[in-house]
């Protein structure tokens, strides 16, 4: 459920500000490269303490849907894990051959006699695909089966290893049509030596795989408003299109601190989403005073909007049945 605020308690719109502010004087230089997204991303999000105000400001920095998706994807994975460095990036490691569901997960985290740097020592061995940022990324957080319950189901852990770690190593695989500058590949893992520190608290399902549905989809949802509202302010949209994104920025802000799993949060979602489809429909005239890439990149990469849409549709029909019954 989501956390009750106390009646006097005041809610900063500093990020709305900031973009206001900051949509007045845009480097609308080109971003040649993913290092060169990280090093802004860094340093523009680095005073943000909310992971979805740094989904937001990356989605602004951002030349392209591409860097606004991983500014979202980014900042998603830090609000599951909130431990992880905050420059590193990190890959979250679940799809399998047969799927992303526990059932579908063979890969295995098996406990050993031994000990490693004075832990107990763990085995992982599998291997993981369509995995976003699959090259660039510095830490892996990835799920694996640590046993077979009494009742047939997969016990699914959350581990966290350098990938540079000994028996990790990664296979490209063909891109994405669209998003095409993020790095998308298979991940194997052979005989990676594990510490007991290194697997995460909690049932890996339910507390990690489970929730970062909803994360991702609020983040990354985000990061394009924030997209969106640098296009709006580069190429003088008007006033009510770019005051549009900015609501859409301010309610999904109470849906990033609410718990990912309430029936409330998927509903609030779905209308969140209509709401970005009707005015979308309504900037259709405006891209035509955008630039022809840039106009271009967003033909091609808007269709990551409806990634995932079939889930989000079972959720929210769920969601309506526990408050219809």
């Amino acid at each position: 459920m989501c956390p009750k605020k106390k009646t006097n308690s005041k809610v900063s719109l500093a990020v709305i500000d900031w973009l206001l502010t900051s949509g007045k004087s845009i480097d609308t230089r080109p971003l040649s490269s993913f290092g060169d997204w990280k090093k802004i991303f860094d340093r523009e999000t680095s005073a943000w303490p909310e992971t979805l105000e740094m989904a937001v400001v990356g989605g602004f920095i951002s030349d392209r849907v591409s860097y606004a998706f991983v500014s979202g994807y980014e900042s998603a994975i830090r609000r599951m894990v909130p431990k992880l460095p905050k420059e590193a990036v990190v890959a979250f490691c679940v799809t399998e051959e047969g799927g992303g569901h526990p059932k579908a997960i063979e890969s295995t985290l098996k406990k050993t006699d031994e000990l490693f740097d004075g832990e107990k020592k763990w085995i992982l061995n599998g291997s993981k695909k369509f995995i976003t940022c699959a090259d660039e990324a510095e830490l892996i957080l990835a799920a694996a089966s640590t046993a077979i319950t009494s009742d047939g189901k997969n016990k699914i852990r959350i581990v966290l290893v350098d990938k540079k770690t000994p028996g990790i190593s990664v296979e490209p695989m063909e891109q994405l049509p669209f998003v095409k500058e993020i790095s998308h590949g298979r991940l194997l893992f052979k005989d990676v030596i594990v510490k007991e520190s290194q697997i995460l608290e909690g049932d890996g399902y339910n507390e990690y795989i489970k929730p970062f549905r909803t994360i991702e989809d609020i983040h990354v949802l985000g990061a394009i408003l924030g997209y969106l509202f640098r296009v709006a302010s580069i190429f003088d949209w008007p006033k009510n299109i770019k005051e549009g994104f900015l609501s859409l920025i301010t309610t999904i802000r109470s849906l990033a601190v609410c718990d990912p799993l309430s029936k409330e949060a998927h509903i609030v979602l779905a209308g969140v989403f209509r709401e970005l489809s009707d005015l979308l429909d309504r900037t259709d005239p405006y891209w035509d005073k955008v630039d022809k890439d840039t106009r271009a990149i967003w033909e091609r990469d808007r269709a990551l909007l409806n990634v995932a849409g079939r889930a989000r549709e079972k959720r929210l029909a769920s969601a309506w049945e526990y408050y219809e019954e």
